[in-house]
């Protein structure tokens, strides 16, 4: 029997004291997240009990301030005169939370209006993890123990150091005393990961009940698992570093997906594969969901259906495309973008930088360039060097934000950041598409092999061809050259910027991103594309010293 991995707080959950939150505080003109506006947010961060930062701004209503809301919050008409609109605010809210779960209390009520105002202002919501402190200290603080549940009625329970009083970063910051209370209550109970947390106020449904058993027979290793129904037609895809544990969660509260809550009753057998790395696992459900196509997965369905901005050849000007090319006859692409709409706006970026303010307009949707000088800039901005374009959206921010037009400086830092993404990804993805081998090692710490050793990961045009662990004592390079042997037949399938691939290649550019990875063997060349070139804070530096120049 093969060694079994042993279980750790990384495989049952984020542990509580690693997880980074953000606790945060809306004050508005209303109640309807359609009508109403924020006034003023109010946030604070925080990992293991202590505070990371903290966030406060208040926010141009762009409506009056009804009088019982001044009243109530002191937040008044003049308050705001000169505040920045929510378009603005929200993408530096967003950047303040970044990857952490949010936290508020009646939660319901702040995310709807973020929701909705990131809607309005068509800003991507990232859909974090959220936390209710009223829905947790309803199971927590009984009601012998406290009259209600009330932010200032828990805040004096528990002792919080801030009273609230209606002020964003006020109540946030009142709402950590109590959200650290309430989690010392539950740790007791069993609730050591922000999953267990998320779900402590929920109950499992009769159906998650009645299927649990199909987790009884998961091993606790690293892979893929996959829920079949009763013809063995795969219904939902996943990975996890351990599937017993991962696949278990299905059948408790934690568990909230319409998705998955939906899918769950036709559900009637759970079968796993054993892969040697979480990097092999997550390969091999990017696969799978290509072939199979389960209902209940909603990504990497069809992975060869991505969209690029080409600059075609010759004369030819920017143009969307579906499928990447070579680029040896002087065209150029980037992406993959997140949309198809994505597009026009890149494309008029790209010709105003280049040609000068008004240029795409004025030339419609003309999918032609006037000279090769021009056409030469934008083949150097997609590829190599962004900082024509990013001078250029520099002076039009700081334009705009002269003049107080702080929407439109927003939408061009959102539009900036579009381009670079793209720029980064395509350089990241032509590279590696070169590559004919690259085998590289990195350490592992892992219970397969006794400790400390070495995982080495090959692959081929930027497709995944083989990965292994390598106890300390063994020779790595002999199990490179095993790997160097194996796998060939990926090279067949390889394709341009690995077009219909491009998810596998970016999992495969993550972990060679590695600070401790190192090349072991190598065909043709390989050098990782350099970041800052297509960073967003090339373009912020820009903006900090760039003034508005002639027709900026």
């Amino acid at each position: 029997m093969s060694a079994r991995r042993q279980l750790s707080f990384d495989d049952l959950g984020t542990p509580l004291v690693e997880a980074t939150l953000v606790v945060v505080d809306l004050e508005t003109t209303g109640t309807d997240p359609t009508g109403d506006a924020i006034t003023e947010i109010g946030a604070v961060k925080i990992r293991g009990g202590e505070v990371l930062g903290e966030f406060r701004t208040f926010v141009d209503p762009e409506r009056p301030i009804p009088a019982y809301i001044a009243s109530l919050t002191g937040i008044t008409d003049a308050t705001v005169a000169g505040a920045p609109p929510v378009a603005a605010v929200l993408g530096m809210f967003l950047d303040f939370v970044g990857d952490a779960a949010l936290v508020a209390h009646n939660a319901r009520f702040d995310i709807s209006f973020l929701r909705a105002q990131a809607a309005r202002c068509e800003i991507g919501w990232p859909s974090p993890q959220v936390l209710d402190t009223l829905a947790l200290a309803r199971t927590v603080f009984r009601r012998d123990e406290v009259r209600d549940h009330k932010l200032s009625t828990l805040a004096a329970h528990v002792g919080a150091s801030v009273a609230p009083d209606h002020r964003a970063l006020s109540d946030a910051r009142a709402t950590v005393d109590v959200l650290h209370t309430i989690i010392e209550r539950l740790g007791p109970r069993g609730a050591a990961t922000l999953e267990d947390l998320s779900s402590a106020h929920r109950r499992a449904t009769p159906v998650q009940l009645r299927k649990k058993h199909l987790a009884e027979t998961v091993p606790s290793v690293p892979g893929v698992y996959r829920f079949l129904d009763a013809q063995e037609q795969v219904l939902y895809v996943g990975t996890s570093r351990n599937l017993r544990s991962r696949v278990r969660t299905y059948f408790t509260a934690a568990e909230t997906r319409r998705k998955v809550l939906d899918m769950l009753p036709r559900a009637e057998s759970v079968r796993v594969i054993e892969c040697s790395t979480p990097t092999e696992a997550a390969v091999r459900e990017l696969r799978i969901i290509a072939a199979e196509k389960p209902p209940a997965n909603r990504h990497g369905l069809t992975p060869q259906k991505a969209w690029w901005l080409r600059l075609g050849s010759g004369t030819e000007g920017l143009r969307a495309a579906r499928l990447a090319r070579e680029e040896a006859d002087g065209s150029a692409q980037i992406g993959p973008l997140a949309s198809r709409h994505d597009v026009e706006p890149l494309r008029g970026l790209l010709t105003d930088a280049v040609l000068g303010r008004g240029a795409s307009f004025e030339r419609g949707t003309a999918r032609t360039l006037p000279g090769g000088g021009h056409r030469d800039r934008i083949r150097r901005a997609m590829l190599a060097d962004p900082r024509e374009v990013l001078d250029h959206v520099a002076a039009r921010m700081r334009a705009h934000t002269a003049a107080g037009r702080y929407e439109d400086a927003e939408t061009l830092r959102r539009l900036a950041r579009s381009f670079l993404d793209a720029a980064r990804r395509a350089a990241r993805l032509r590279a590696i598409a070169a590559v004919p081998l690259l085998v590289a090692a990195r350490p592992s710490t892992d219970a397969v092999i006794g400790g400390r050793g070495w995982e080495l990961l090959a692959v081929r045009h930027g497709r995944f061809a083989g990965t292994a662990l390598v106890p300390a004592r063994a020779d790595p390079l002999a199990v490179a050259r095993s790997l160097a042997a194996t796998g060939t037949g990926e090279a067949e399938l390889a394709a341009p910027m690995c077009q219909g691939y491009h998810q596998e290649a970016e999992i495969l550019l993550t972990w060679l991103d590695s600070d401790d990875m190192r090349t072991v063997l190598l065909e043709g060349e390989w050098s990782q594309p350099a970041r800052a070139r297509f960073d967003l804070e090339n373009l912020a530096e820009r903006f900090a010293r760039t003034s508005p120049g002639p027709g900026a």
